[in-house]
């Protein structure tokens, strides 16, 4: 298990500061700013941008600095052709029906995703999310294209930000949520696969709509 460093910690919150908009696209991000709000040292701050630059939050430009990142339709339509591929490859490849202990886990954190959207606790929706869709993930049984799918997550946050400011997607998402859980534990192999491909691209959508693109 790694050990959660002071890296993580400014990049956890710079993350979740992008994700539900606090932090706009496009917008600079300056190291002592940084480092005089979150109580950090610079070489820490460079080394989460960098973790963020990876993960497609963040832009760096030579002698401009850092800035959160404002992907190009392009970009989006490139990114979530990869994700598409990928999560019917892995739905298609999980074993069917899912074991007991893959959906009491499943339930579990889907039950911790439905009281956070109840509570309007969008810190905690977002962690139970991720978890739901780690296990998900790790479920398809091939660790290479676990970590595809995760990596795509993971470069995609941007996009699937906008998720998380609507409380009629979260409703959405949350009820797909239960009918992947449904149609993996009937072994409902079609339905398993177009609820999740229907869950997937619901945040290109969003986010192409909502920043009239495309």
């Amino acid at each position: 298990m790694k050990s959660y460093s002071e890296r993580d910690r400014v990049a956890g919150i710079l993350e979740k500061e992008i994700v539900f908009g606090v932090l706009k696209p496009r917008e600079r991000l300056v190291e002592q700013d940084i480092m005089d709000r979150l109580d950090t040292r610079r070489h820490v701050v460079r080394t989460a941008l960098d973790a963020l630059e990876n993960k497609m939050l963040v832009e760096r430009r030579a002698n401009k600095g850092a800035t959160v990142r404002d992907l190009s339709e392009l970009e989006i339509y490139e990114l979530y052709f990869m994700r598409e591929l990928l999560h019917r490859t892995a739905a298609e490849q999980t074993s069917l029906p899912l074991s007991n202990e893959v959906l009491t886990e499943l339930r579990q954190i889907q039950s911790r995703h439905d009281s956070a959207i109840k509570e309007g606790d969008l810190s905690e929706t977002f962690h139970q999310n991720e978890a739901f869709h780690a296990v998900l993930n790790h479920a398809c049984g091939n660790n290479a294209l676990e970590d595809c799918l995760n990596l795509y997550n993971e470069r995609t946050n941007l996009v699937r930000s906008y998720a998380f400011r609507s409380l009629e997607n979260l409703h959405d998402s949350a009820t797909e949520h239960h009918e992947i859980i449904e149609a993996g534990a009937q072994g409902d192999r079609n339905t398993f696969i177009a609820v999740i491909l229907k869950h997937v691209l619901r945040a290109k959508s969003s986010y192409l709509e909502n920043n009239n693109i495309g």
